[in-house]
């Protein structure tokens, strides 16, 4: 194993490590006595994540992602293939699949990630400081949109209303993907500006995934538990 494969694993997966740490600790214990999801499924569809952001990244690479109707149908095509895993009915209605719909993002983020900087810094001649903080940054893209749009889905699939969320994840998608259309196409000032916006973009929704969204899918489904309880 080079070196260039062991730099783009730790750019790939820290930060789906970090994040997974960050959003679902206050979910397990010792946070909460009743974990809100389960370990083995979790880390379960984590893996399964990976086996999927491989082959999504490995059929990325045979089009054109600059092309704007590519950039389009693999946005949609990406949310469609987390609600089918997510939508069978074991997962259906049930509080833990938020998580497991995060889990899964963040499995597919890594493995996309991993491959997007291994593919920069091993074909790339001379790797400066600015290229790999742009590597580095497009790995992290790549796990908060993946990661962000899957606990969407998963959130989506709890509550019962899996298309509406998927709805919702795929304008996050398509957004990002049309954002990052000028950094694919030419990398200069403007295709940076697309690239940091869309950077912007991300960031703010995943802390609104994570202080908001998955906050409140728990509290509804507590508040239901109590409900049931005292009828």
């Amino acid at each position: 194993m080079n070196n260039d494969m062991l730099i783009a694993g730790a750019i790939g997966f820290a930060p789906a490590m970090i994040l997974m740490f960050w959003t679902l600790r206050d979910y397990t214990y010792p946070k909460v006595e009743k974990p809100f999801f389960e370990d083995k499924k979790a880390f379960g569809l984590f893996a399964v994540g990976m086996v999927l952001g491989v082959a999504i990244y490995a059929a990325q690479s045979w089009f054109p992602l600059q092309v704007v109707y590519v950039a389009l149908l693999f946005a949609i095509v990406e949310e469609l293939v987390k609600l089918m895993i997510l939508n069978f009915p074991r997962f259906q209605r049930k509080l833990d699949t938020s998580f497991y719909g995060l889990t899964i993002g963040l499995g597919i983020g890594s493995t996309m990630g991993f491959g997007a900087a291994y593919v920069a810094l091993h074909f790339v001649e001379s790797v400066s400081a600015w290229t790999l903080l742009i590597v580095v940054l497009l790995a992290i893209q790549l796990v908060l949109l993946n990661a962000s749009t899957g606990a969407t889905i998963g959130v989506g699939v709890a509550r019962g209303a899996p298309w509406a969320f998927f709805a919702q994840a795929t304008l996050v998608h398509l957004t990002y993907n049309l954002l990052m259309i000028p950094f694919y196409t030419n990398p200069d000032a403007f295709g940076y500006a697309g690239f940091f916006v869309a950077l912007a973009i991300l960031v703010g929704y995943y802390i609104y995934v994570h202080a908001r969204m998955l906050p409140k899918v728990v509290e509804d489904g507590v508040s239901m538990l109590v409900a049931k309880s005292k009828s």
